[in-house]
């Protein structure tokens, strides 16, 4: 871990503990929030290799021993992640700092690991209401920014140089693995997602995964790809005619789509301080252009999510999110139409809220 990494661990810390009380502490089990704490690095997410103790005063991170890590000044490192190891660590929490109360995480802590928990009789067990650590991991600071940045740039040079190299008979699966090819290529550590490649009929459903169809002349091509820096996402989305003569409809469907994605963006920037903008204040501006022209029931999901480390991170665009958008929020914009048997049309960049315009991340104009 380098020396700048440790500082923003410690001030991320400095900003949960602040709001903990003296006789309390928080149990985090879930991979990605002790990767934002603390920098260790999960092998094998879906395993338990760590957890980690947050008090008003300490921090314990208990990881397997065969998991390396380095330690910092502000992260007491324990060998072994093993339930009567939590347990002794519990016990000195409460003899050392009086802790009484403990928050858990209910959607990553394992059955046998909350009962275990439960026969300490002088821990009172309440869930973790995950807002506390969503309010720390929606304002991304400065090392966050400038990993989601190459992120962004990295998913643009890619998409763009797979596209370009779209030809007649190559199979969706193809186009996936050329794809992921070249995020490698630009040392992209791993896809942020699994990448989605989808022809013709096949790009109507959001979240289509490649199959063996092949791309003919005149087709719609979607494509949603993300490379990741450090653990941390990009995310966008392109959609093209591959051929010489885009049918009328689609053209149609693509002007509406650019005028949704511009119309959000456009509310984005037009920030004052006195009149805070709401996630659903975006998914209404994008939302009404296609409502407007007589699609509306055809954009079938959200207009745009958080992006971090995880790639669908709090906040989400819904149109019922009343949560405010704050500078440093990295989101994505992405409406789309998709008309059942015939094609979908989604367009997505990584945006940075900032205090005067948005910056798109994903700046990379596609001409296809």
């Amino acid at each position: 871990m380098s020396k700048k990494s440790t500082n923003f661990s410690k001030s991320r810390l400095d900003n949960l503990q602040s709001n903990l009380k003296d006789n309390r502490a928080i149990l985090f089990s879930t991979p990605n929030d002790i990767f934002y704490l603390t920098n260790f690095n999960f092998l094998v997410p879906e395993e338990r290799e760590a957890f980690l103790i947050v008090t008003q005063k300490s921090a314990l991170l208990l990881h397997a021993s065969f998991s390396p890590y380095q330690p910092s000044n502000d992260i007491i490192p324990i060998k072994g992640n093993s339930i009567d190891k939590l347990k002794q660590q519990f016990e000195y929490l409460h003899q050392q700092e009086g802790v009484t109360q403990l928050l858990v995480d209910k959607t990553s802590l394992f059955v046998n690991e909350y009962e275990a928990i439960q026969k300490l009789s002088f821990l009172k067990i309440s869930g973790l209401d995950r807002q506390l650590i969503w309010q720390l991991r929606m304002i991304k600071d400065e090392e966050e920014l400038v990993f989601l940045k190459k992120a962004a740039k990295l998913t643009s040079q890619a998409l763009h140089t797979s596209i370009a190299k779209l030809e007649a008979g190559i199979t969706e699966k193809q186009v996936k693995d050329l794809i992921e090819s070249e995020l490698k290529k630009v040392n992209s550590k791993r896809p942020a997602f699994p990448t989605i490649v989808a022809f013709g009929s096949n790009s109507a459903l959001p979240h289509h995964q490649p199959t063996d169809k092949k791309l003919t002349s005149e087709a719609v091509v979607l494509i949603d790809c993300g490379a990741t820096v450090n653990n941390y996402c990009g995310d966008m989305t392109r959609t093209t005619w591959f051929g010489n003569n885009p049918n009328p409809e689609f053209t149609k469907i693509e002007q509406i789509v650019k005028q949704s994605y511009q119309s959000a963006l456009k509310r984005l920037s037009k920030k004052s301080t006195n009149q805070p903008i709401l996630a659903r204040d975006l998914d209404q501006a994008a939302r009404q252009v296609i409502v407007n022209a007589g699609y509306g029931d055809d954009f079938i999901h959200t207009t745009g999510h958080g992006l971090g480390i995880d790639i669908h991170e709090n906040l989400s665009l819904s149109w019922k999110n009343q949560q405010e958008i704050l500078p440093n929020m990295v989101i994505t914009i992405e409406p789309g139409i998709y008309l059942d048997n015939k094609f979908g049309y989604r367009y997505e960049n990584t945006v940075l809220v900032t205090n005067k315009e948005a910056e798109e991340l994903t700046r990379l104009q596609l001409r296809f």
